[in-house]
């Protein structure tokens, strides 16, 4: 027995009721004693021994009754939310209208839904092409990436340090004449120009020459990660123990050959031109549908609740965690290191999180109004797909995978279907000269 009853619906906010069966409360009953038993003793018997009547007649008849709600409440109101067919956003809000042995449990529940979406045009949306064409400026810089990471060190000793150099330093900061903590360092090697220092340190080693010891002068930032430094002004004593200096090979056939495939530096050229235009159709098309997406969003009509936008800052919130964990660290040293906050954190997602929760609520509209499907064969090609993206064996993976994951990626594909469509009933115009 469910009984699942609308009370009432404002915008998002909706309430409504459930009964829950006097057998199923006794399932739930026995499950809470068969849980608490081992804990309870009364004179005469040993624990776990005590019988559920005796505890219920010694402690109250509502003794187990809200281990029996836990354990009972979840399938019994997502078969309620079912039955009423209702979107969920939240988590419930719940009260116990009645509870008792002969009748059962009626439930009273408040929840956040999706919002309702009134579409405005998506389709025939035009937009301004992307230019995609390769410069030769763009390939040659390409190509002095490659060359700088083939150049050799060289040891410097007949001129000071300059930008681009690496220098090899000893040194030791100072606050108001007192050293502080992770301010000291041994032959440590610093490019000079990589600004991975305090602004201005690199800049006062250029000109000194192997050797030579001197200070320099700093201000660490007023959002520097240590605290007790931010804002300070700092003295650090250098000693210049090397200096080397990048030498660049030459761009000729022979760099070609041993970087690449290609025994020829036109045919290198030409396949860095052929990665560069690929690299730039994608980021076209990219930035394009991005633009299309916004439009179309714009022309929508919609109450968002604040839940969603929150669920999905915390939804970012653990994917970067887990990208920060994977690299050893911690969410409260890169707080500390970075001079942030969750809290400032969460608001750098604010905007991403609203454009992202608005685009999936309309998209999710026209895959329903434009009666967009998937097909078993398409959804099973797709999980083999995620399958085989993680390494698992795609059959396997449709053994695997749960029901409701399955929904949830034929969602997904629905989703990418509609915004196919946008793109391919788009009007792309030519750039403005």
């Amino acid at each position: 027995m469910n009984n699942a009853t609308l009370i009432s619906k404002e915008k998002t906010e909706v309430k409504f009721s459930f009964e829950v069966s006097p057998e199923t409360l006794e399932t739930g009953l026995a499950f809470a004693y068969n849980k608490n038993k081992n804990q309870i003793s009364l004179p005469g018997f040993r624990k776990g021994k005590v019988p559920r009547k005796l505890i219920e007649a010694q402690y109250g008849e509502n003794f187990f009754y809200e281990d029996a709600i836990n354990h009972i409440f979840p399938d019994e109101y997502m078969a309620a939310i079912k039955e009423l067919d209702l979107d969920v956003v939240s988590a419930p809000t719940l009260d116990v209208e009645y509870i008792d042995k002969a009748k059962g449990i009626k439930f009273i529940i408040d929840v956040t839904v999706k919002p309702e979406v009134t579409l405005g045009q998506y389709k025939g949306l035009t937009v301004e092409k992307v230019p995609t064409e390769v410069t030769d400026e763009e390939i040659t810089k390409e190509l002095e990436k490659v060359q700088k990471q083939n150049a050799r060190l060289i040891e410097v000793t007949d001129r000071p340090a300059q930008m681009g150099d690496v220098a090899k330093i000893s040194y030791e900061g100072s606050v108001d004449g007192v050293p502080f903590e992770g301010g000291k360092a041994d032959e440590h090697d610093l490019e000079l120009g990589s600004h991975s220092f305090i602004e201005g340190f690199e800049d006062q080693i250029v000109g000194h020459s192997v050797g030579e010891k001197f200070d320099i002068n700093v201000t660490f930032p007023e959002a520097y990660h240590a605290p007790e430094l931010a804002g300070k002004a700092a003295v650090f004593a250098i000693e210049l123990k090397g200096i080397t200096a990048k030498e660049l090979p030459e761009l000729n056939d022979a760099f070609a050959e041993d970087v690449s495939e290609f025994s020829t530096m036109d045919e290198y050229r030409a396949s860095i031109a052929g990665k560069l235009a690929k690299d730039k159709v994608e980021r076209a098309k990219q930035l394009q549908g991005d633009k299309l997406l916004d439009a179309a969003v714009a022309n929508c009509t919609m109450e968002v609740p604040q839940v969603m936008y929150d669920n999905k800052i915390n939804s970012m919130m653990r994917e970067f965690e887990q990208n920060i964990v994977q690299q050893g660290l911690t969410m409260d040293i890169y707080y500390q290191y970075m001079g942030t906050s969750e809290e400032a954190m969460r608001e750098t997602f604010k905007d991403t999180s609203m454009k992202s929760v608005d685009a999936r609520l309309m998209l999710e509209q026209i895959a329903k109004e434009e009666n967009l499907t998937i097909s078993q064969e398409d959804l099973d090609a797709e999980v083999v797909k995620y399958g085989e993206s993680y390494g698992i064996d795609g059959k396997v993976m449709l053994e695997m995978m749960k029901d409701e994951d399955k929904e949830a990626l034929k969602q997904d594909m629905l989703v990418r279907a509609a915004m196919k469509l946008i793109e391919d009933t788009a009007i792309v115009t030519e750039p403005e000269k």
